[in-house]
């Protein structure tokens, strides 16, 4: 069953386009869902517009500016922080919301004048801010205002100001994806090597792709504190102005958010050579897995493996108390697009969950072929998802818990299901060891919630309707509501003995079938162990080299098919292995997605070629920062390979670069070569 039409979407059978369910031996040469184009008409649609991807998602998160709406001013109150996106300034971008305030008058007549006001009284009204940005709306791009020059006016007329322009009204695009594009783009065209900052360590990076939801980037400040480096900027969680106008000068884009931020991350390698390595934050085996990469990048092991050291002794009892009651239970992630494919293996590896279903809302066909890579099979996987599409889903799957927005979030609860908020967080913050922890507690909290289960049970089928008191209110009369009383004390207290034990209670049933198939299993082994003993004696002398060259020297009639046979059987074996590395790579590493083939190429021939480096002892040479890019994903991944197979060290130098060139094709074959992406040979870059 690879691409899906729901029953909901009978009358839009376009929609089976965007519904994959993945089975086994597939992979995104062979399926992968339309992402990035426009909604189809009928299909009710979850996206956010792209102004909104500009100013709620990227802009509006810095600390230190004025974010100057032109346009009505619900679009202002639209994009206008709660609690996601907090800072240690006071969360001076929280507390004000600053809009043109448009008004018909202005639609017919125009209103670049009020634009000119509006900023000038803003910057009067807050005289210790010196930094603006202005963004179109779809009313005022409409009627042509052109606010470029307005800028320029303002600029000049005040002295001491820097005013950035964003023009990205919200029909710009599909959804907001086209805001992060055109903020990226826009800001590493006008901004980025303006301001010279100072440095204070000779290790600095700049985050990016973080935005502090519920302090996120306070956790990472944490540890890059730790390890001695220094944040140039953070894109864009926390930060200020002046700091993304110097991030030319960092040595590392560690980049968090790749749908979001990934443009400006290329945009900084191409033009001034700084590397970019993907991370991901959440998760308490992938967070070990960033640091080590960025302390391998600047040569400061010692140090991330402190910092590792002591955080996993703070929170690895605490995250596995809760994966001994998470382990087994079905999540959907219906999220935006990175955390899609941030969130799936870590719940599966560090809480033994499983994701049954992904829902994206203006991820690209990029992110798809992330998520399908490390999602198991059977998952439904579905962009721009509708409605009507996730209660079928729900039906179908029927999960434990679901991560999700508040808007879809709502949707949820009417069915009693338990989601958590996978945006703004329920207890955040949800990034590194303590992240993972608080994530796994508010799962946990959600799925065993005696109330959750008690809006499960519908009472009113269970009684008479209640009679009345003769003066037509409908008021129940007291036995009736001592009955209703009486029944949800004894729910209540059902659901609570059901949170106490969840492990009693499941054990029986994971040790039934455990004892139902022993015997069997036993059985089965029994039979087929002579069996795999004999293939083992007959085809090891074959798959070791070293064995073969004696029978070369045997006369060449005796021995020439006998070598024949043999060097088949090592091309085999060594294809296997390959393929075995393959899927790792596939499932962990994300310097193979890279938004464009030349990057994905680029990284794919530069991270192996060192790791072949690694693995056979060969002297590494780094002479620039993109070859300790390189080495800092290749040393991650090459203890990574010998730590999963134990072949590996058995093998002869010249079999395991064989392996890893094999390894090569097959990812160029998948991600470049064969890969339904069709946004890879984009022109604009």
């Amino acid at each position: 069953m690879p691409m899906k039409l729901f029953k909901c979407d009978e009358t839009i059978p376009e929609r089976e386009k965007h519904i994959y369910i993945k089975e086994k031996g597939e992979d995104t040469t062979q399926f992968l869902p339309s992402a990035h184009v426009e909604t189809i008409p009928g299909s009710l649609s979850e996206r956010g517009c792209s102004y909104c991807g500009a100013k709620l998602v990227i802009g509006g998160v810095l600390k230190d500016t004025i974010q100057l709406i032109h346009g009505p001013v619900g679009c202002a109150y639209d994009t206008w922080h709660t609690k996601r996106y907090p800072s240690d300034n006071g969360n001076f971008q929280l507390k004000y919301v600053w809009s043109s305030d448009m008004k018909e008058q202005h639609v017919v007549f125009g209103g670049e004048k009020l634009l000119k006001k509006a900023m000038l009284e803003a910057f009067a009204e807050f005289p210790d801010i010196k930094r603006m940005m202005v963004y179109t709306t779809c009313s005022t791009a409409l009627i042509g205002d052109d606010i470029k020059p307005v800028v320029k006016e303002v600029e000049k007329e005040l002295g001491d100001v820097d005013i950035f322009t964003v023009e990205c009204p919200g029909f710009a695009g599909v959804s907001q994806s086209k805001g992060h594009h055109v903020f990226n783009m826009g800001w590493m065209t006008d901004k980025v090597g303006t301001y010279e900052p100072e440095i204070t360590s000779p290790y600095t990076i700049n985050v990016i792709g973080d935005y502090n939801i519920q302090g996120d980037t306070f956790v990472m400040e944490k540890y890059m504190e730790k390890m001695g480096i220094q944040i140039i900027a953070h894109f864009t969680g926390n930060g200020t102005y002046d700091s993304l106008r110097g991030m030319h000068r960092a040595q590392l884009n560690v980049t968090n958010c790749a749908r979001s931020a990934g443009y400006i991350a290329n945009e900084l390698k191409k033009k001034y050579g700084i590397p970019r390595i993907d991370v991901d934050t959440w998760g308490f085996d992938y967070a070990k897995e960033g640091l080590r990469k960025i302390g391998a990048f600047f040569g400061i092991e010692d140090r991330a493996e402190a910092v590792i050291a002591e955080e996993v002794a703070k929170y690895e009892s605490k995250l596995e108390w809760y994966k001994e009651r998470l382990t087994g239970k079905k999540v959907c992630i219906w999220t935006g697009g990175p955390r899609l494919w941030h969130w799936t293996k870590a719940l599966e590896d560090d809480l033994g969950m499983h994701v049954v279903a992904m829902s994206s809302k203006f991820g690209h066909q990029e992110d798809f072929e992330k998520v399908i890579a490390r999602g198991e099979e059977g998952t439904i996987y579905i962009d721009d998802g509708n409605e009507l599409e996730f209660f079928e889903v729900l039906e179908m799957v029927k999960p434990d818990l679901v991560l999700t927005g508040p808007r879809v979030g709502a949707l949820v609860k009417k069915l009693h299901l338990p989601y958590v908020n996978g945006h703004g967080y329920h207890n955040g913050p949800y990034m590194g060891f303590e992240g993972a922890v608080n994530m796994a507690r508010d799962m946990y909290n959600a799925i065993y919630s005696p109330l959750m289960k008690l809006a499960q049970s519908d009472i009113r089928g269970q009684q008479k309707l209640p009679s009345t008191n003769g003066n037509g209110n409908g008021k129940a009369t007291k036995e009736l509501s001592e009955q209703v009383v009486s029944l949800v004390q004894q729910q209540v207290k059902e659901a609570t003995a059901q949170v106490k034990q969840p492990a009693k209670e499941t054990a029986p049933q994971v040790q039934k079938p455990a004892k139902e198939a022993a015997p069997q299993v036993q059985a089965q082994a029994k039979e087929t162990a002579p069996q795999v003993q004999k293939q083992v004696k007959e085809t090891a002398p074959q798959v070791q080299a070293k064995e073969v060259a004696p029978q070369v020297q045997k006369p060449a009639k005796e021995t020439a098919p006998q070598v024949q046979v043999q060097a088949k059987e090592i091309a085999s074996y060594i294809q296997e292995r390959a393929a075995e590395v393959t899927k790792l790579i596939q499932e962990r590493c994300l310097w193979q997605f890279h938004s464009r083939a030349w990057d994905r190429e680029e990284n794919i021939n530069g991270v192996l070629n060192m790791a072949a480096q690694i693995l056979t002892g060969e002297k590494v040479v780094l002479e620039t920062l993109i070859d300790r890019g390189f080495y800092a994903d290749a040393k991650i991944l090459s203890a990574d390979l010998e730590i999963r197979f134990a072949w590996l060290n058995s093998m002869e130098n010249s079999q395991k670069k064989a392996v890893l060139e094999s390894v090569k094709a097959m990812l160029i074959d998948i991600v470049i070569t064969k890969s339904k992406n069709g946004e890879l040979h984009y022109s604009l870059y």
